[in-house]
């Protein structure tokens, strides 16, 4: 633990006050440091969670085949409103 960091009974303290009511110095570090804040917030310092592999991207063929059927779907919405609006006057 580190020696400027606050003791746990100061921060049980900072709990039990109403906010804007803590003791100035208690407050500004508390304001300042990103591990006190996570003690005040979690009981403890928060562990980095564990780092996963990025996903495997698609093949290609399954990329164009994606894409072809996203081309065909608005073919069949174009062709679909020109049948509902009719032959342009």
């Amino acid at each position: 633990m580190a020696t400027d960091c606050l003791t746990d009974a100061e921060i049980a303290s900072l709990r039990d006050v109403p906010p804007g009511a803590a003791p100035g110095k208690l407050a500004q570090h508390l304001a300042s440091c990103d591990r006190c804040q996570a003690r005040a917030l979690f009981g403890a310092a928060r562990s980095p969670g564990k780092k996963r592999e990025m996903p495997a991207l698609p093949s290609l063929g399954r990329a164009l085949a994606l894409l072809a059927m996203v081309v065909l779907a608005l073919l069949g919405f174009f062709w679909t409103l020109t049948r509902l609006t009719g032959p342009p006057d």
